[in-house]
Parts: C-alpha cells; structure tokens; sequence
C-alpha cells in the first residue's frame, strides 16, 4: 500500500524551539457541549463534527476519483453528449479519434471509451456516469484503463450504476455502504475505497482537521515511525512538547501522539492520529486523523492574529470530542473488536505505553514531507 502522507504539518513543528516535556491526561473530557453537533458518514464511518465547520470532501473508488456532478437530468445529458463529440473530434497520433465507443451501464448510466492519450496504445480512458436512485443525482467517475482489463473496468462500473443510493446530506444509511457525497454506494464486498476530509472551523481559525481512510494496511504504525523523533530532535532542538505519545482506544484502536509548542509568539499544535489497518478489509482500512495549527503571518501593524485556542486545554476538548466520536457504522459487517457504534470508554490517566525511541530523526521528516496547502489536494 502507498506510504500515507497524511500528517502533512507534523514535521514543521519539529523545526520549532519549545521547553518542556509533559503529558496530559488522556481521558476525554466530558465538559466538551456538543450541543448541535452533526453526526456525518464519510465512507464507512461516522464522526461527529460541530456545525460550524467546513468541510471538503474527496472520495476514491479503485484509485479514481468520484465526483458529484451538479447538472440536471436534461444538463447531464448534455453533458455526457458534448464530451463524447469532443472525443471525436480529437484525434489520435495512429488511432484516428480519440474517441473508441459509448457504453450503456444500466440504471440510467453510460460510459465514453477513448484513448487515455494522442499516443497511447495499450491504455484507455473511460468516463463512467451514474445517477443514484431513489432521488436522482449525477456522478462522474472517471480513470484509465489497459486493454486487457477492460472487460472488469466494464464490470465495475456496471456494479456501480446498480449500487448507487441517493441519501441526504446529513443522512447515516441504514444498510451497509461506502457513504460518498449525498449518495452511498450499496454493499459490503470488498473494493478498494478511499475518502480525505479536510475540516476547518470559523470558532477556531487557523486550525485544519483531517480525516482519512484507505483500504488496506500502513506498513508500520505511526508510534513506530515516529518512534525515534524525541531522541533525534534532543540532538538539533532543545525541547520537544509532547502532550501524548500512547495506544488510544475507544471504537477504533489506534495510535495517538500529540505535539505542541510555541514559535515567535503563537502556540502551534499537531496532533496524529492513526489506525493501522488490515490488508483486504473493508471495516479494518488504514484510518487516520490530524489537527494542525501553524504559524501564521502578522497584519500590516505587525500584531499577530488571535490564536485558534485558549490553552491547550481547549485544544485537546475538541481533538477528544471528535477523535471519541469515530465510529465504524453499525451496520456494517465485522467491525473492529464488535464494538462498532459504542462511546468511547474512558482511558485511565496516564495509560501509556512506552515507545522505543528507535528511528532516526532524518528518516521521521524525510517520511512526512511536510506540504502547506494539504487541503487544496482535495
């Protein structure tokens, strides 16, 4: 499986100059109101999210992305029409057209076979669209295809048109199903799914949140990957802020380590989270999260911004609520330790695993690639 680049802004906190080691509790703390809290699915899990936040969403089918399209039935049409004249009025470097044929998938579906380049040979394009049922909405997935795999490319997006369920924006369903946006689609055989949610929040500006989940296994947990930072980071910066470093249970058993520090005047925060998941599983998938506050520029009079916290206590209320609140849907088949859909059961203070600090810290950075614009790759 590919190397998740999740946790985008960890290794940028790293860089910073902070004092002190300490650990907080690691219960949740149940003072959090999350009164007009709105439960959401993304793919096949819930998670509760206040109702202010913004959320951009992206979803992945067998490695493509599928979007939701905001046309009309006589627009989509149109639409499906125009691109296939465009496809044949481009023309291949030896093929001729761009353009191979048009496919009819069912369930009111078609699909535009062409050339995935003006000198390819052996690797198609198809252009999968599909509406859901019952409330008719449109969708276009859309990825390559080789030759000899087509007839399965075919097969797919067949079983797609017939699995796709419209549902409500804020609609958990009550059959199994990957949850996309405004529809689901049917069923809990295995395919390779994926979903990333960046989340911010206007009553905490310059905070981000992500959410994702991919079938199939990381290759090393992340208090394994990130095992060997405190000691590496004690040779070229003195005092790394560690708010938490342990298993974390709950519905999903994961991983947990929380930074913090404070850079040129503001508190600076990056919280991992991450489930390292199972090869083949659709209810066991690689599943992570992260809160990232970074340093961000003064105004024109040189006053720094007001901070997206009062104190880290406030910090790790919202980071407890929502990462408690993750939740494989009940419905589901297997889910993690039978236990999907339970609260999360309150952890003892300070129960802690200890970690070996056994990875060097060249290898910790060089792993996260840190990116600033996570959220403008959904």
């Amino acid at each position: 499986m590919r190397r998740r680049q999740l946790f985008t802004v960890l290794g940028m906190v790293a860089l910073t100059s902070i004092t002190s080691c300490t650990s907080f509790s690691s219960s949740r703390n149940p003072s959090m109101d999350k009164t007009g809290w709105i439960t959401h699915c993304f793919g096949r899990f819930l998670i509760d999210l206040p109702p202010q936040a913004e959320i951009r969403a992206g979803y992945y089918l067998w490695g493509d992305n599928i979007e939701a399209l905001d046309e009309t039935p006589a627009g989509f049409a149109t639409k499906i029409n125009q691109r296939e004249q465009e496809l044949k009025s481009q023309q291949h470097d030896s093929k001729g057209s761009m353009f191979l044929r048009r496919l009819d998938f069912g369930a009111g579906a078609s699909g535009l076979l062409s050339w995935s380049s003006e000198v390819a040979s052996k690797v198609y394009l198809l252009d999968t669209y599909v509406v859901s049922h019952p409330t008719w909405r449109a969708y276009r997935w859309k990825g390559k295809v080789s030759a000899d795999r087509e007839p399965r490319a075919i097969e797919l997006s067949t079983l797609l048109a017939r699995s796709l369920r419209s549902r409500e924006p804020n609609e958990v369903p009550s059959e199994p199903g990957f949850c996309i946006d405004r529809a689901y689609i049917a069923g809990n055989s295995f395919q390779s799914e994926r979903f990333d949610i960046g989340v911010t929040f206007p009553n905490h500006p310059g905070a981000h949140f992500e959410f994702s989940s991919s079938t199939g296994a990381e290759e090393n947990r992340l208090l394994d990957r990130v095992g060997g930072f405190l000691a590496g980071a004690a040779r070229m910066v003195l005092g790394i802020e560690t708010l938490r470093k342990r298993e974390r249970g709950g519905p999903v058993p994961a991983d947990e380590y929380l930074l913090a520090g404070t850079d040129k005047g503001q508190r600076i925060y990056t919280f991992a989270w991450e489930a390292q998941g199972k090869d083949d599983s659709i209810t066991e998938p690689n599943i992570s999260a992260a809160l990232g506050v970074l340093e961000r520029s003064p105004d024109s009079s040189g006053k720094l911004p007001a901070p997206p916290f009062k104190s880290d206590k406030e910090a790790l209320e919202l980071w407890d609520t929502i990462i408690g609140s993750i939740r494989l849907r009940p419905v589901s088949s297997a889910p993690r330790g039978s236990n999907a859909g339970s609260p999360a059961p309150t952890a003892p203070a300070g129960n802690t695993k200890a970690v070996d600090d056994d990875y060097a810290i060249e290898r910790f950075l060089a792993d996260l690639k840190p990116n600033n614009n996570w959220m403008d790759e959904l």
